[in-house]
């Protein structure tokens, strides 16, 4: 198992791989695919932490992390990291691939100088990597103060202290 940085070249592989993995997903719409095509041509996307998983040269997974804002209520913007979407082909359910990738794009997100990862999810899977509702940390979601799908994870213990505020993209 390889992770490695995303490339352009990657880029329609990974599409069928995210249009196949969310497939089987009930909630799924269909347009995750193309949300990452737009996400890759924003300014928000860091293009170091969009990851993929090969398996002898298939990929099979795919994370990737972008930028996203807290408003605090001192009336600053915080930059931080927003992660979504992260694909697995269903053939390797199960294996730590999505966890392995998590890993390696915390680390370089560490790197980066990032502070704190959030996402929406489910808390009993994302709970397992470290992740925590936000509000626990003082950070709202602008539509559900008491939201247990949206989380968080620090970067670093304390990463966050002392930070109370909203976050607007999740």
């Amino acid at each position: 198992m390889i992770i490695r940085q995303e490339t352009p070249r990657d880029y329609d592989e990974v599409y069928n791989l995210v249009k196949i993995a969310f497939a089987s997903n009930p909630n799924d719409d269909g347009t995750v695919p193309d949300y990452l095509n737009e996400l890759r041509r924003k300014d928000a996307f860091i293009p170091e932490l969009s990851l993929i998983t090969e398996i002898y040269g298939t990929i099979v997974g795919q994370v990737v992390l972008y930028k996203t804002t807290i408003a605090t209520v001192q009336g600053t913007e915080l930059t931080e990291l927003l992660l979504s979407p992260i694909s697995v082909h269903p053939d390797h359910f199960r294996r730590g691939i999505a966890s392995a990738m998590i890993g390696e794009a915390l680390q370089i997100a560490v790197q980066l100088s990032y502070r704190a990862v959030f996402l929406c999810g489910d808390p009993k899977i994302y709970g397992k990597l470290g992740f925590a509702p936000t509000y626990k940390y003082s950070i709202f979601h602008k539509k559900d103060n008491a939201a247990e799908w949206s989380m968080m994870r620090e970067l670093y213990t304390g990463a966050l202290g002392g930070i109370t505020g909203t976050i607007n993209t999740i």
